[in-house]
């Protein structure tokens, strides 16, 4: 992985580089020039003695890979004089050590600690930065509208107006929810999430677990104490030791991961702030982000629990600063292979992830290993109107977008809680915004559907997702029909459709993998302003047990020097004809590091055959960082080292190869015959006129809630199960007997209407109750189900 300076440091350092350039370009202030060249060289010191921030701690953390279970782990911490901390995670044979002794000779001492029968391997733990992508700098609007009062004193019915709302909520800034019911002085765009026919069926993510690992939840906030889940919050942070409970510290700063807890899971109808997407669902928060982050607690974070966590809300990663490149480190790999595969009894965890918020910076999420990765569901934001937003980064990894209001000049608020103040806020732009409103909405599909798999839900998503803005450049239709995008990805998630269509979803196929090295003899040398063309002719593992006729995702794994990293583009075209834009370049990345087994995906081959020719370009654009001095007469930029293609997908027996016009394009969950006769999927873009045919079905095809039928929940519950859903390293005694009292009780006197099998809609927390650990079962009750009142229909 690329390994970046503070923050602080980065910005002292390109500073200083640009003065001396400055200074040496003008010929004047010799002893300026003195003192800059100095302090360059002390930077660039500092920097050798800091990256990666190991050995700055008192303590040094070991993640030992250990034969012989936790008994053996622990004999081992004693042998050498070491602290037991904790298994990582779920991950099995995976621990964690800490030394707290200073030792001479450290080296020696790590080689002996490899060296130890039974020990795999030892790697000592580096804190890495990761950057929470809330509010853009800059860009605070929190005072933009003057909201009403955050509680109401009656707690009685607001005045019903003119609308066709369905549903009313007694909570005083629901009206301000533009982005869950468009209403009122927030209906000018009418965009909304189509999220009120799911609630009119009584759909509220009953049964369902996110936890968000942030910076911690305030689970004492009056709109997250009911729905808060203590068994699926954790503070790796905690100065007392490892705890249950994710309180965070009260100030601003840390206050992200409530209001990423609030989006998903506020309490409805409480007279209190607002209404949270999945208000029924169970929220946790694991504290990650208040302190230095290592690979070994990335990685527990993200398998903590998995049998009792569904999603997993993560609204950070490496600084959206255009110039880092960074992502899940080997610990955090194994962690969302882990959780994929065996969490939620062998379904899949969902981990839902932020995009990234550098467009300001002119940032790529190709350079964001998190995004890149196969397991994670990466979101965007737009706008109240469909537009991208100014802190949004395209790449084709993106996999859809939310609705974020955050536009230049007119932004819209965006309702949720805090832990500072009167614990409730008007705006929280940022993709961090877009991943829980993602999360809430998957949440309602889990409910609908728990049998779904993380790759069922991938699937869902790209058949359902709708066009936002058909007039935003760069919309393409591939091969299999599907619509993608840079910046919206398969586009914007709709509850609704959403929930109607994973009601009745027909689990995929079994993931199958093809990895294709190309060979490089001799390696291919990059000139500038030139390209480097890669021709792989692919197969795709004909005749083996991994051979793949349908495609999901394609990943292309490099290694590339380069004089300025920022100066490069990768492009790979498919088969069929489809560009995916890898990696962009970016203005202020003038790293010499290049790419070192550097993993780069693309979505936009989704259902397409990867049999056939696949294009490969890697590109020099010398100019574009004015920061990476290059000789004008320089004969080489840089050299493509390795290539590695790897497809992921499915093998259909009687698929059939398309040849000739695309004769349909996959839409609201199905298939629709193209007008004017199909589309040639090797043109670069679709017609004008198809985007906005398909825009316009999509718009006016908007599911309503008689459209929505959930079959007899019974048969779809079908949970294998589970086993030690808490790991017993991680069973830690709860220390606050208050945080004890809340968990999993789904019955109470509010409810919507009757439900259907409202025995069987608790079924799903209810089986993982009985799975808990004794420590956990008895005090951990709490909580009911929320009600929403029936508003009479007005009509004009």
């Amino acid at each position: 992985m690329q390994k970046m300076m503070p923050v602080w440091l980065y910005v002292l350092h390109r500073n200083s580089l640009s003065l001396w350039r400055l200074f040496r370009l003008d010929g004047k202030g010799s002893m300026f020039r003195a003192v800059v060249l100095v302090l360059s060289c002390l930077l660039q010191r500092t920097l050798l003695t800091t990256e990666g921030h190991c050995g700055t701690n008192p303590h040094v953390f070991y993640a030992v890979q250990m034969d012989g279970g936790t008994k053996a782990a622990r004999a081992l911490a004693k042998q050498h004089e070491l602290d037991f901390i904790h298994q990582i995670g779920s991950l099995d044979g995976l621990y964690t050590l800490r030394d707290s002794r200073g030792r001479p000779d450290r080296a020696t001492f790590e080689d002996g600690l490899a060296t130890t029968t039974g020990v795999g391997w030892v790697q000592r733990q580096c804190s890495h930065y990761r950057e929470k992508r809330g509010p853009v700098t800059g860009k605070d609007h929190s005072d933009t509208y003057s909201s009403p009062k955050r509680e109401s004193e009656t707690g009685r019915q607001p005045k019903e107006t003119k609308s066709d709302q369905f549903l009313t909520f007694n909570d005083p800034l629901w009206p301000m929810q533009w982005e869950l019911f468009a209403q009122g002085r927030y209906n000018s765009s009418g965009f909304d999430l189509n999220v009120m026919p799911v609630w009119e069926n009584n759909i509220t993510g009953n049964g369902v677990v996110v936890s968000v690992i942030d910076d911690g939840i305030d689970h004492t906030n009056k709109d997250l104490k009911k729905n808060f889940e203590a068994v699926a919050s954790f503070d790796l942070q905690a100065s007392h030791g490892l705890s249950h409970d994710p309180m965070p510290v009260r100030n601003k700063e840390n206050s992200h991961g409530t209001r990423c807890a609030g989006e998903v899971a506020m309490e409805a109808n409480n007279s209190y702030c607002g209404v949270g997407i999945a208000f029924n669902a169970r929220i946790g928060g694991i504290r990650l982000l208040a302190g230095p982050v290592t690979d070994a607690m990335e990685a527990t974070a993200l398998t903590f629990n998995i049998h009792f966590i569904d999603i997993y809300v993560c609204s950070w990663g490496p600084r959206d600063n255009g110039a880092e490149m960074d992502g899940p480190h080997r610990l955090t790999q194994k962690a969302l292979w882990l959780g994929t595969h065996k969490g939620r009894g062998g379904k899949g965890n969902i981990y839902v992830w932020a995009a990234g918020n550098g467009g300001m910076m002119k940032d790529h999420c190709g350079a964001d290993g998190y995004v890149n990765s196969i397991y994670t569901i990466a979101i965007g934001a737009v706008s109240q109107m469909g537009k991208p937003t100014f802190f949004g980064e395209p790449c084709p990894g993106l996999m859809a977008v939310t609705l974020a209001g955050a536009s230049v000049g007119a932004s819209l608020p965006l309702i949720t809680v805090t832990n500072i103040g009167d614990g409730c806020v008007t705006h929280f732009p940022g993709t961090s915004s877009a991943a829980p409103i993602a999360a809430g909405i998957l949440a309602l599909v889990l409910e609908v559907n728990p049998a779904l798999t993380w790759r069922d839900v991938q699937h869902l998503i790209a058949k359902t997702a709708k066009i936002p803005d058909p007039k935003e450049p760069g919309w393409n239709i591939n091969a299999e029909g599907y619509h993608v995008h840079h910046r919206f990805g398969f586009g914007l998630l709709d509850a609704a459709l959403m929930v109607q269509q994973a009601a009745h979803f027909n689990t995929t196929a079994p993931q199958r993998t093809c990895t294709q090295e190309v060979q490089l003899h001799p390696y291919r040398i990059l000139s500038p302003k030139a390209a480097v063309t890669l021709n792989i002719q692919s197969e795709a593992c004909h005749g083996s047990t991994n051979e793949i006729n349908t495609l999901e995702h394609v990943q292309v794994r490099v290694s590339i020097n380069s004089v300025c990293r920022g100066d490069l583009s990768i492009s790979l075209k498919s088969p069929a004809g489809t560009v995916s834009q890898l990696l962009d370049t970016r203005p202020m990345d003038s790293s010499t590091a290049g790419l070192k087994n550097w993993t780069l995906m693309t979505l936009h081959c989704w259902g397409e055959d990867p049999r056939g020719l696949w294009t490969l370009e890697v590109a020099d654009h010398k100019g574009t960082v004015w920061t990476c001095e290059r000789p004008k007469d320089e004969e080489a930029s840089g050299a493509v080292l390795s290539v590695t293609l790897i497809l992921y997908g499915t093998y259909h027996p009687h698929r059939s190869t398309r040849e000739g016009p695309l004769q349909s394009i996959v839409s609201m969950g199905s298939r629709h015959l193209v007008p004017h006769g199909g589309l040639y999927p090797r043109e670069s873009h679709p017609p004008p006129d198809l985007i906005q045919w398909v825009y316009k079905m999509e718009r006016d095809r908007k599911v309503q809630a008689a459209d929505i039928t959930v079959p007899d929940r019974h048969k779809m519950i079908k949970t294998p199960g589970l086993k030690n859903p808490v790991s017993s390293s991680m069973a830690f005694e709860l220390f606050q007997t208050d945080v004890v009292q809340k968990s999993l009780k789904k019955t109470g006197p509010f409810v919507l209407k009757k439900p259907r099998n409202a025995k069987t809609m608790r079924d799903n927390v209810n089986r993982k109750r009985r799975s808990l650990p004794s420590w956990c079962r008895h005090g951990c009750e709490g909580g009911s189900t929320a009600r929403v009142t029936r508003s009479t229909r007005w009509s004009d």
